[in-house]
């Protein structure tokens, strides 16, 4: 393992495909397991860790002003000073829940059903200069940018587009075919320091129940995680 530092495009990523997922209200309810681990109330990172999803933020890919069951779009917090504070619903999962809907109702077109969907999903900047998060890493990895990337309930392995090994702080020599795998519970209370910057990609298409290519988008800062699991070339 190695402590790692990505950049804002696989944090947007990781938050979208690895947290974002979990924190649809379907999924839960249908897994008595999963909404027992989503406890809202339950720890699951430091103090500094925020996380939203909404279509409130206009002029992001997942913006909308009313979902497709006309319920008004809205910012749900999810993760609130590391806190489980929020879920995403449709109206039928708030009323099986018995939690209020929050606009995240939503159908590729008028031929599929609204099923509870991602918006704009992001993590909150931090506090920590970007380069700073290298400090006092005598031998890590820097990864940048995204080529894939697949979960399987709390598990995630992602593959880095660029990396780099850090040695005594700094940036070393480049390292190629780089995956980061682990639990997402476990990673999000590895994470060490979060960066005062900030990205959203626009790029991404969601697939969920044979709707595929939904716009969403998806944001966050520079992330400082320990105990990385990290596969590589040199």
């Amino acid at each position: 393992t190695y402590t790692v530092v990505i950049d804002p495009i696989l944090s947007g990523l990781f938050v979208h495909e690895a947290f974002g997922h979990l924190s649809e209200a379907d999924m839960a309810y249908e897994n008595p397991d999963l909404l027992e681990v989503m406890t809202l109330g339950r720890q699951f990172g430091s103090p500094q860790l925020q996380i939203f999803d909404g279509a409130a933020p206009e002029g992001h890919r997942g913006s909308y002003f009313y979902d497709d069951e006309g319920t008004p779009a809205t910012t749900t917090q999810l993760i609130r000073d590391g806190v489980l504070a929020g879920r995403l619903h449709s109206r039928e999962t708030a009323g099986k829940l018995g939690e209020t809907p929050t606009g995240n109702a939503r159908c590729l077109n008028y031929h599929y059903s609204p099923i509870v969907r991602m918006t704009n999903t992001w993590i909150g900047r931090g506090t920590t200069p970007v380069d700073r998060l290298f400090d006092d890493i005598p031998e890590g990895v820097y990864a940048r940018n995204w080529l894939g990337g697949m979960t399987n309930g709390e598990m995630f392995t992602f593959s880095a587009g660029e990396a780099w090994m850090i040695r005594n702080g700094r940036l070393a020599e480049p390292v190629r075919d780089v995956t980061l795998s682990g639990n997402v519970f476990t990673t999000l209370a590895d994470i060490e320091a979060i960066g005062n910057d900030f990205y959203w990609d626009e790029s991404g298409g969601c697939g969920k129940g044979g709707q595929n290519g939904l716009p969403v988008g998806c944001g966050g800062p520079s992330l400082r995680i320990r105990n990385a699991i990290v596969g590589g070339v040199a």
